[in-house]
């Protein structure tokens, strides 16, 4: 039996082909950031504050499985970065991976009932802008190829 994923991307299936998309790669990477984040605040929440070495050096939300879980995120979501790397100048990449400065608000607001202002809203409105002016070029620089 043959691993379906060896060979040349044409030759792969359909599905992985998109699933191994760079750019929905950084969408998934970007998505994974953003739960880290949410969960690692769980996490830090979720431990009474202690005194003593743990306390002083942050470490006692280590003793809680919602920052356990942020940290296989994180690492998942490094995973999807190193891969998108490898097939997109980082000049293009890491202006569009900043859609996490837009989930995390987001996310924040939605899972831990976090406010936030209408002033952090216009930042996110003009993040959203900036990353639809890279898209779009990108969009007909790969219809041409």
């Amino acid at each position: 039996m043959t691993d379906v994923t060896v060979g040349p991307p044409a030759s792969r299936p359909a599905v992985m082909r998109t699933f191994l998309n760079p750019y929905l790669q950084i969408v998934i990477g970007a998505l994974l950031d953003t739960a880290g984040e949410i969960l690692l605040k769980k996490g830090a929440n979720a431990v009474p504050t202690a005194g003593g070495a743990g306390g002083i050096f942050g470490v006692t939300p280590l003793a809680s499985g919602w920052t356990w879980i942020g940290i296989v995120s994180y690492v998942l979501s490094l995973v999807s970065w190193l891969y998108v790397l490898r097939s997109v100048p980082l000049s293009v990449a890491f202006p569009l991976i900043n859609v996490v400065h837009v989930f995390v608000p987001v996310g924040a607001s939605i899972f831990l009932h976090e406010r936030v202002m209408p002033k952090r809203w216009l930042g996110i409105s003009l993040i959203i802008l900036g990353v639809f002016a890279i898209i779009k070029p990108l969009i007909k620089a790969e219809e041409r190829l």
